[in-house]
């Protein structure tokens, strides 16, 4: 049990880093490798413990040679799991190594170009906007029409049919409506983005991820639109709004970071497969149902299976915590969100990354 102890912290990093090494093709043994090794360590086993501290484990004290058996299996699982997901993501996402001074440059350079091109991202909004409602009838009342159906039509279906027992079950599923169709809308238009603007693309520069982040405006316009008529139904409801509901900042703000990360990584991998709409398609298919976007998934499905869920899937848990703060008065869990942003910016960093290496390269291949 002894050696079972010690491995528990080693096995995941070296998984990692041998992974790491054959795809980079790379000494394992040399003082770079080395140093890789021993960042691996510091980041897997500080995740690790920060996952078994969320959970409720008593870190404090906590001594490896006389925990359970079960822990131990747990901790190598989830840390060989993490790993391997962080050797892929920067190994396979990013095609060659990674120094401070490129990152410090890209840093500079995603800054200086957002300020640069954030005037122009706003007034394309303003055109997508404006064109949307050119030559309808009911105008920019369509931004409220289509929401509030969907929520009739799902409403009638579960709140009637299947005798879905939530509170205010109306705005319940109107708030998880709103939410998935800006994350669903973002994430469908970054696949063809760099193709669908290829106008744009080939005879001007601009960084490809702005028109990302113009489209992302305009459907969290949107998005704010469909809140205010939700301000309207909480009245009508008679909801009891708490402090908490000042919590929705935050909330959306990772719910646009997510959307932008994962988006900004799909419009990459767009311009080369042209099959990824439809895989895409297919997988937010799935996804609706398993976020709970007209259910409460840790309530519906079987524990731990319906928590569990609800915690690991990132949109799942926006809009749960979003119902819980709007609606019921609870506090929201600042922990998970905070680990939720942090991955956002991971996904946000190695998106625009990706972009800045290759967007030389959209023009030939559109």
């Amino acid at each position: 049990m002894f050696f079972v102890s010690i491995a528990m912290f080693f096995i995941a990093p070296l998984t990692a880093w041998k992974i790491h090494s054959a795809m980079r093709e790379t000494n394992m043994w040399d003082k770079k490798g080395i140093k890789v090794i021993a960042a691996y360590f510091l980041v897997l086993n500080a995740a690790a413990f920060a996952v078994s501290a969320y959970r409720g484990v008593d870190m404090q004290g906590w001594n490896p040679f006389t925990t359970t058996v079960s822990f131990r299996l747990k901790y190598i699982a989830l840390s060989t799991l993490m790993g391997v997901c962080m050797a892929c993501v920067l190994c396979g996402f990013l095609n060659r190594g990674i120094t401070v001074a490129e990152i410090r440059k890209y840093a500079v350079r995603f800054f200086v170009d957002m300020k640069k091109y954030f005037p122009y991202a706003v007034r394309a909004a303003r055109a997508d906007l404006k064109a949307e409602v050119t030559n309808s009838f009911l105008d920019w009342m369509w931004w409220l029409i289509e929401p509030f159906c969907m929520m009739l039509i799902y409403t009638v279906m579960f709140g009637v049919v299947f005798d879905a027992a939530e509170e205010y079950f109306p705005i319940f599923i109107f708030i998880g409506i709103t939410m998935w169709s800006f994350f669903t809308r973002g994430i469908t238009g970054s696949v063809e983005m760099v193709r669908a603007n290829r106008g744009i693309v080939t005879r001007i520069y601009l960084p490809k991820y702005i028109l990302l982040f113009s489209k992302l405006m305009v459907n969290g316009f949107k998005m704010l639109v469909s809140f205010a008529v939700i301000a309207v139904m909480l009245v009508v409801f008679r909801v009891r709004v708490t402090g908490s509901v000042l919590a929705m900042a935050p909330i959306l703000a990772v719910l646009f970071l997510i959307t932008f990360g994962i988006g900004s990584i799909l419009m990459h991998y767009g311009v080369y497969v042209n099959d990824l709409s439809y895989i895409t398609g297919i997988l937010l298919t799935m996804m609706m149902y398993l976020t709970g976007t007209f259910y409460a998934v840790a309530k519906r499905i079987p524990e731990p299976f319906g928590t569990v869920l609800e915690k690991c899937n990132p949109i799942a848990f926006l809009i749960a915590e979003m119902r819980n703060v709007v609606l019921y008065g609870q506090a929201l869990d600042w922990k998970l969100l905070l680990l939720w942003c942090v991955l956002s910016v991971f996904l946000v960093w190695i998106g625009v990354i990706t972009i800045y290496r290759n967007e030389n390269s959209y023009v030939k291949v559109i």
